[in-house]
C-alpha cells in the first residue's frame, strides 16, 4: 500500500519543479532527503518539506520503517495562472503568467520488502530457482511454398511440351510474355 502527500499551488512553474522531481524518483528516502537537502535552489526545500510529510505520513499512520522506504513516484501538474500585467510604451500591456503547480509524492516499501497476500504466488528467495512447469510439445508449422523464379518458368514450359507430346498432341506452349498480354490486353516491351 502507497502513503501519498500533496503540495497545492506551489508558486514555481511545473517546468521548474519537474525538473528537480526527477532527481530523486526512486530513490531510498535518507538518499531523497540527502539529495534535496545540499541541491541550492529553493525550490528543493519545498520538495524536502513535502518527502518529510509524506515519510510521516507512512511512518505514522502505516508504521513502515523510514529505512525501507522509496519514492515511487512524484507527480507534477500544472495549478491555476495568476495573470498580472505591466505597462509598456505607448499605451500598450504586456500580460505576465505566474504560473503554479500540485505535486504528488508516493511512497512505498521497498520491493524486497513487501509482503504479498495469501493468495498471490511468492517469488523464490535468492539463490532458489523457480519451479518450471512441463514444457507443451510444440506443434510443427507447415511451411508455404516458395515462389517460382523466373528461371525455373521455363523449365515448367519445356515440362509442359514433353507431357502433352507424350499424350499424343502436338501442341507448342506459348512464352510467358504473350500469356500475360492476353491477361492484361497490353503489350510488354522486350
Amino acid at each position: 500500500m502507497s502513503v501519498t502527500a500533496r503540495l497545492r499551488f506551489l508558486r514555481v512553474s511545473p517546468f521548474k519543479v519537474r525538473k528537480y522531481a526527477q532527481l530523486f524518483k526512486g530513490k531510498g528516502i535518507e538518499e531523497a532527503r540527502a539529495i534535496l537537502s545540499y541541491h541550492p535552489s529553493p525550490t528543493c526545500n519545498d520538495l524536502l518539506r513535502l518527502l518529510n510529510s509524506a515519510a510521516a505520513n507512512a511512518q505514522n499512520n502505516h508504521e513502515f520503517d523510514p529505512a525501507l522506504m522509496e519514492v515511487i513516484n512524484v507527480l507534477v501538474d500544472g495549478a491555476m495562472t495568476h495573470k498580472r500585467w505591466r505597462p509598456r510604451a505607448r499605451g500598450r500591456v504586456n500580460r505576465i503568467r505566474k504560473r503554479t503547480s500540485h505535486v504528488l509524492i508516493e511512497i512505498d516499501l521497498k520491493e524486497e520488502f513487501k509482503v504479498k497476500p495469501a493468495g498471490e504466488k511468492q517469488e523464490p528467495a535468492e539463490g532458489k530457482q523457480p519451479r518450471r512447469a512441463a514444457k507443451k510439445p510444440r506443434k510443427e508449422t507447415v511451411k508455404a511454398p516458395e515462389a517460382v523464379a523466373p528461371e525455373t518458368s521455363v523449365a515448367v514450359e519445356a515440362e509442359a511440351e514433353e507431357v502433352t507430346e507424350a499424350a499424343g498432341e502436338p501442341v507448342e506452349a506459348e512464352p510467358l510474355a504473350s500469356v500475360a498480354e492476353e491477361e492484361t490486353g497490353e503489350e510488354t516491351e522486350e
